[in-house]
């Protein structure tokens, strides 16, 4: 039996650090991964792009590897050099270096002795007879799921699970947690910032335009006798203010806009009145659909919804009945 203190004698000799390999390793990692990030992201072809991307990420994985050994101070050996540069490597993709090492540090402690064990990769047959469909299926797996569907992203959620299973019981990982994600926020501030920005933009924008695409055509759907009419007839006009009729660009005005699409915007309130003039004259017993405002016609509509349902025989144009969602 080799005793516990054979195998400390064994490599004792071996376990100091000198800062010079580490140091080279980082400084070659960072000057190739930098510029190569800089190629791709201002590479014109598509092409080069990604073949600049894939570079950079071979080399970033790398340099990212390099945390590891900070994490025990073996990197350099310099204390400060191994806390500090880990963080400005791995914190702008989000990586929280000094939570995951005090994860880290417990996986060292319980590996192959507690399956509690933060870091512990393989499931036990009890797990495995409790799973999900969806649970065994990934069990089976693992390897295609962790490596090709999760990757980064995957590691990263694994390591915050395990870091908030254990915050009760660490108060140096509580630490670790707060400086980590002030951190971050401060050095992706810029980042952070834009993608907030974007966030704003896409709810507003986006959610504007899905309020006035609803608004214009639901509980309209059916076919007229005609190109026309059916344009004229499946489409909602809004008597709105003049503000909200200059916000939606005349689009208020929204059967003229679908049976005369070459109309320009600032014509459509002029277009809208002849084709009003236009039904008066014929006498048709049909009516363009107009509806008061777009805040109080959306939440009518959002209160009632309905599906598409069969032709109404009673319909000359041949309009489909709305049936009420139930």
């Amino acid at each position: 039996m080799i005793t516990a203190r054979d195998y400390q004698q064994a490599v004792l000799d071996l376990e100091t650090t000198q800062p010079g390999p580490g140091l080279r390793k980082t400084a070659l990692m960072a000057a190739l991964t930098l510029p190569l990030a800089y190629l791709a992201l201002t590479a014109g072809p598509l092409g080069a792009f990604f073949a600049y991307a894939v570079l950079t990420g071979c080399c970033y994985a790398s340099w990212l590897i390099t945390t590891h050994d900070a994490i025990h101070h073996t990197l350099t050996g310099w204390r400060w050099f191994d806390e500090l540069v880990p963080r400005l490597i791995s914190h702008p993709i989000l990586w929280a270096h000094g939570t995951y090492a005090e994860v880290h540090k417990l996986h060292h402690k319980m590996n192959g002795a507690d399956l509690a064990d933060p870091e512990r990769v393989q499931w036990t047959e009890a797990e495995y007879a409790a799973a999900s469909a969806p649970g065994k299926l990934y069990a089976r797996h693992q390897w295609f799921f962790d490596i090709f569907v999760f990757g980064g992203i995957g590691l990263i959620a694994k390591t915050m699970r395990a870091a908030l299973r254990f915050y009760p019981r660490s108060k140096a990982l509580r630490r670790q947690m707060r400086l980590d994600w002030g951190l971050i926020l401060a050095w992706n501030g810029m980042a952070l910032r834009y993608f907030l920005f974007w966030v704003c933009m896409e709810r507003i924008g986006g959610g504007v335009l899905q309020w006035r695409a609803h608004i214009e055509h639901y509980g309209l759907w059916g076919k007229g006798r005609h190109y026309f009419e059916t344009q004229a007839l499946v489409c909602r006009n809004l008597r709105t203010s003049r503000f909200g009729s200059w916000f939606f660009n005349r689009l208020n005005f929204h059967s003229v806009h679908h049976a005369y699409p070459r109309v320009p915007f600032y014509r459509l309130g002029a277009a809208h009145a002849r084709l009003t003039a236009l039904f008066a004259r014929a006498g048709v017993d049909a009516r363009l659909v107009e509806d008061e405002s777009y805040l109080a016609t959306a939440i009518r509509l959002a209160r009632r919804p309905t599906l598409i349902g069969p032709v109404d025989a009673a319909s000359p144009s041949g309009r489909h009945l709305m049936v009420a969602i139930r």
